[in-house]
Parts: C-alpha cells; sequence; structure tokens
C-alpha cells in the first residue's frame, strides 16, 4: 500500500490541523492526524439523504439543510432524490473543505456544487437553525454521533435546547436524520421527548459491506416539549 500524499492542510479557528490525503485513488481529511472521513466508506452518507427523504410525503418544492458537506456523498444523493424545484442549503464550517471539493472532488460528483438548487453557507450549521427558519428536512453528519463531537461546540445540537431549536426549523411532519457511527439510546430517548418520532436505521458503511453505522430518523409530531 502506497503512503498518503498530503495534498493540503490548514490550522482551523480553534487550533486543530485539518488535512487533504490521497492515497490508492481514495481522497482522505484528517482532524489532528485521526481520520474523520474518507471516499472509501460513504454507503451510509448517502444513506442519511435517501432514509430522510424517504421519510417525508414527497413534496413538491422540499428545502433540505444539510449540516457537513464533507466529501459530498450525502448532497450528491438527495440531489438525485429530489425534484427540480427542490432547493439544499449547505452549511459546512471549515471552507478549506469546500475549496477541497471544487479543486480535487468535483469530477466524483458530477458538479454538485454547482447545482442550480444548491447554497453552500461558509457557517456552522447552528446558526441556520431557528424559529425563523423553515426546513422540511434536516439531516446532520458534523459528528461521529450525538455522543462523540468533532468540536466541543457541537454538543449543543443534540441536547434538549438544540433539538427544540431543530424542531423549530423544521415544517410540520419535518425529518431530522442524524449521522451516527454508535448506538445512543439516551439521545433516541431525548428525542422522544422533544417532541419527534424517532427510530434508528443500521446501515452498511459501504454497500453491503462493511460497519453498521446509524441514521437516527425523527419526524416533527404535533405536539413536544
Amino acid at each position: 500500500m502506497r503512503p498518503f500524499k498530503t495534498l493540503h492542510s490548514t490550522t482551523t479557528p480553534d487550533g486543530t490541523r485539518l488535512s487533504l490525503h490521497h492515497r490508492d485513488g481514495d481522497y482522505f481529511i484528517h482532524l489532528d492526524g485521526e481520520e474523520l472521513m474518507s471516499t472509501r466508506r460513504t454507503g451510509s452518507e448517502s444513506a442519511l439523504a435517501t432514509l430522510a427523504w424517504k421519510a417525508l410525503d414527497k413534496r413538491k418544492h422540499p428545502r433540505f439543510l444539510i449540516g457537513g458537506l464533507g466529501f459530498g456523498y450525502t448532497l450528491r444523493a438527495v440531489l438525485e432524490a429530489l425534484p427540480a424545484r427542490a432547493e439544499v442549503v449547505v452549511a459546512e464550517i471549515y471552507p478549506s473543505v469546500v475549496e477541497w471539493n471544487r479543486e480535487h472532488l468535483e469530477p466524483l460528483h458530477r458538479r454538485t456544487l454547482e447545482d442550480k438548487r444548491v447554497t453552500i453557507r461558509n457557517t456552522d450549521v447552528w446558526n441556520l437553525l431557528g424559529d425563523r427558519q423553515s426546513f422540511d428536512a434536516i439531516l446532520l453528519d458534523v459528528d461521529n454521533g450525538p455522543s462523540a463531537w468533532c468540536l466541543g461546540t457541537n454538543g449543543r445540537l443534540y441536547d434538549r435546547k438544540g433539538l427544540q431549536r431543530i424542531r423549530a426549523s423544521l415544517t410540520p411532519g419535518g425529518v431530522l436524520a442524524v449521522w451516527s457511527a454508535y448506538e445512543d439510546a439516551a439521545f433516541l430517548k431525548r428525542l422522544g421527548k422533544g417532541g419527534f418520532s424517532a427510530r434508528v436505521e443500521r446501515v452498511r458503511d459501504h454497500l453491503q459491506k462493511g460497519a453498521h453505522h446509524k441514521i437516527f430518523l425523527a419526524q416533527k409530531t404535533t405536539a413536544g416539549s
């Protein structure tokens, strides 16, 4: 196996090192030397999109918010599933990730970043949530799970107040989908108490092979705390 080739690296505002690598045809993003994501295992990222869309009532003009661009596989799956009059907002906190997608990864995604339905926002997804927003689906893939955060500030997304903020951002019957590498019974219970009808889907990280990842699917109910 060939060694990693470092293509780019940057220091984030919180002092961590974010770097892009290439090896044997695949790309990798590392955070402080630890693998954050790669193009080798993308099945569950795509499932995040398809499961969320399936849970909706096939709305004619759906508006989606994706937290975390990553390598763009969730975005591509959303665009493949949604109708032409959809709107997709992508919140990516690291500008370098957007630049790397445009410079190195665009051929993988058939120019998804240029799709007229897509708006890229270089900001924390938290800043796009609240009662002044209105999304039919919110997809979060910014951490390794609701209890395994890549940024310390992300913990607020998954606590009681964070779920209230997300719920206020959803249209009636809207869906929250959260990617996770791990089980999290406490989070599932929190969703139920927060005004969501929630379940967990187990999906493979690479088509029909590889580890099982979890997708928390939570649909906004008519009443919630």
